[in-house]
């Protein structure tokens, strides 16, 4: 996959895979929770919009029109800051002084939170308890309903999130975190009760993604990743729980051999015993 577009923050990001997906493009956000802090802070483009090698160019030219229609949707900020895309450039340490200095430049920004639309609703919304914030609900396909909740500790850093991928008003998604760095996440799609899609991560890089069957504990697809590029990969091709066929693949992600157990068992079998 390559990277399409370069975010300042996960919020960013969403809307940008809202867009393309809107128009048919496969596309995922990778370093999102590798921001830390609290609520939507600089990321140093380390959050980025990712799609399939043959939706490049499709997808460049969806951005660009999009990009287009922004021209006259500029936000004026204070002398000295720079708005270079949805809520780029927003500092914590600016919060105390948020409510006065945006106002009178007649920014989206307030105490409360960001209206990244100006339509008069908070997109992303930040609850306070003791003084610091300990929620904060986004609406990311800018809707004007909440579908994702990030909870954050007193450190100000995030120790879980619930979000609403599909954008149905079921949260069926869930991501945990050490040290403000995501180590887990699953997916209940089907809304039984139980995941279906588990990933895990290290040092909040990807490094697993399990995919179960339509009974409980019953693990069809199990993909492994290595700097956020898939290198190999495992299947149950007939559903009895067990994974018969793997798959490696080279730096494009593209598949550079397979094997089959159950040929290799068949193939051991079936072979004449060794002769003394």
């Amino acid at each position: 996959m390559k990277t399409i577009f370069e975010a300042s923050t996960g919020l960013e990001a969403h809307m940008i895979v809202n867009l393309l997906q809107q128009e048919g493009i496969e596309c995922r956000v990778d370093g999102e929770y590798l921001q830390g802090g609290v609520g939507e802070l600089q990321a140093m483009n380390i959050v980025r919009v990712l799609v399939n090698d043959h939706d490049f160019e499709k997808a460049r030219t969806v951005i660009s029109e999009w990009d287009a229609r922004q021209v006259d949707k500029v936000v004026e900020y204070p002398p000295g800051r720079k708005s270079s895309g949805i809520g780029r450039g927003l500092l914590f340490g600016f919060l105390a002084g948020v409510g006065v200095t945006f106002w009178a430049y007649n920014s989206p920004v307030t105490i409360d939170g960001i209206d990244y639309n100006n339509d008069g609703q908070l997109d992303e919304r930040w609850l306070y308890k003791d003084n610091r914030v300990y929620r904060v609900e986004l609406d990311r396909n800018l809707d004007g309903k909440v579908d994702a909740v990030n909870y954050y500790n007193l450190k100000g850093l995030v120790y879980k999130s619930e979000n609403d991928d599909n954008f149905d008003g079921t949260y069926e998604t869930r991501y945990k975190y050490k040290q403000g760095n995501v180590y887990s996440h699953e997916s209940d799609i089907d809304q039984d009760g139980e995941p279906d899609l588990v990933s895990n991560f290290e040092n909040g890089m990807l490094t697993e993604i399990e995919i179960s069957g339509p009974t409980v504990n019953s693990p069809r697809k199990k993909q492994i990743y290595e700097m956020n590029k898939l290198v190999s990969a495992e299947f149950d091709s007939n559903g009895d729980g067990e994974y018969d066929i793997s798959y490696q693949y080279d730096f494009y992600e593209e598949i550079k051999s397979k094997s089959n157990k159950e040929l290799s068992h068949a193939g051991d079998k079936n072979a004449a015993p060794d002769q003394d």
